[in-house]
């Protein structure tokens, strides 16, 4: 098993325990999303040169590393799909996918503030962006 398959199983481990102990769909999301915030914060800079790896691999082993990163979305979607009832499966893995990415993205920039408070804020913003919308706020839902 190669390193970045190594990674990926014990997220994927990771997140899917979450989901399958963590009953209260709220707290679910808010572990799942501290869980991948604190490995993006802890391997920010190895992240760049996982992804060079990937593009280098065998396809057999690029297409099990996919399937891994699949099924690691889903595990989100199906919480974020408890969360918010509203949304179609298609649009909880869009916005899956697009908190992922913005996570992975601001965790990577350097801000000049310890990472407990990058969390703190990375967090919280994904977990408004991923909660049931307030009916009075104005948003669209």
């Amino acid at each position: 098993m190669i390193g970045l398959e190594r990674i990926l199983q014990h997220q994927l481990n990771d997140i899917g325990r979450i989901a399958r102990e963590v009953d209260d769909p709220d707290e679910a999301l808010a572990a799942i999303v501290g869980r991948h915030l604190a490995f993006t914060l802890e391997s920010g800079d190895r992240l760049a040169a996982w992804k060079q790896e990937f593009r280098n691999l065998p396809a057999e082993d690029a297409w099990r590393l996919r399937r891994m990163q699949r099924l690691y979305v889903e595990e989100w979607v199906n919480v974020v799909t408890r969360v918010r009832t509203d949304l179609t499966d298609g649009e909880a893995r869009a916005a899956v996918h697009a908190i992922m990415a913005f996570l992975q993205s601001a965790a990577a920039r350097r801000s000049g503030l310890p990472s407990e408070e990058v969390a703190e804020v990375l967090g919280s913003m994904a977990l408004a962006a991923l909660s049931r919308p307030n009916s009075s706020d104005g948003l669209l839902t």
